[in-house]
């Protein structure tokens, strides 16, 4: 069994010595265009966390994903719900407290949703201190910057777009309305440098809907199977070398 909510107590005792390391999936309730599910960031990091798991042959086992994340900024699309940064911290650290007491030694998290980034990042210090967990934390998409560029036709993606629909054309096939996808109307900013997608920017406060029509940022009409194939494959082959090496530090 790959996952920590399928176990019993008592089986949970018994791995708990022999297990290297759990992992946490963490991901976003949000508006995803017209054509993917809200859920569309913690299915990718669930999927991913499961894959990996059953890769390492009873090594880490998969927590109950965190369905919901810091999406502020896309509120103005029905549906969105959004946590509080102190909501989604104080769930992070609760949890791993929990599996700081029962033995648990190392912790991953990967994560879904850029959004959530800054809040796991604190949540990460406040573990290094306050527990004897050793955790990181995993953007699977930033270790393929690479492959992301060699893969994608679009010079705009970040949401909703090429990449995350040639993703979820792999792994949620069922779950993409593929007579919905359509290309939007992106809106550049005036000021220099604020551009979500320039790759030199100035920090702002940024609503979704100042930028597109449809919320998705950068044209998901670019995207495939195929693409989706060589973009997943690649996180799934990067995250597992990194999880891999953590586990065995």
């Amino acid at each position: 069994m790959l996952e920590w909510k399928d176990h019993t107590w008592f089986e949970i005792s018994e791995k708990i010595n022999k297990i290297k390391a759990v992992i946490l999936p963490v991901g976003s309730c949000e508006q995803h265009s017209l054509h993917l599910p809200l859920g569309m960031d913690s299915y990718s990091s669930y999927i991913l966390s499961r894959e990996i798991a059953s890769k390492l042959s009873g090594d880490v086992l998969v927590l109950p994903p965190i369905w919901y994340g810091i999406s502020p900024h896309h509120m103005h699309f029905k549906g969105t719900i959004t946590l509080e940064s102190s909501t989604l911290l104080s769930m992070v650290r609760d949890i791993a407290r929990s599996l700081d007491k029962h033995g648990v030694r190392k912790l991953i998290i990967i994560n879904g949703h850029g959004g959530n980034i800054p809040t796991l990042n604190l949540a990460l210090r406040e573990i290094k201190e306050k527990t004897k967990l050793k955790a990181i934390l995993i953007n699977p998409w930033e270790l393929i910057n690479d492959v992301i560029k060699d893969v994608l036709e679009s010079e705009i993606w970040g949401h909703a777009c090429e990449f995350e629909t040639s993703v979820a054309l792999v792994i949620i096939p069922d779950k993409v309305r593929k007579d919905k996808i359509t290309k939007p109307n992106i809106k550049t900013p005036k000021m220099k440098y604020a551009a979500l997608w320039s790759p030199i920017r100035v920090t702002t406060a940024w609503n979704t809907d100042e930028f597109t029509d449809t919320g998705s940022i950068g044209d998901p009409t670019k995207a495939s199977v195929e693409k989706g194939e060589k973009l997943w494959q690649a996180m799934l082959e990067r995250t597992l070398s990194v999880v891999k090496e953590f586990i065995e530090s």
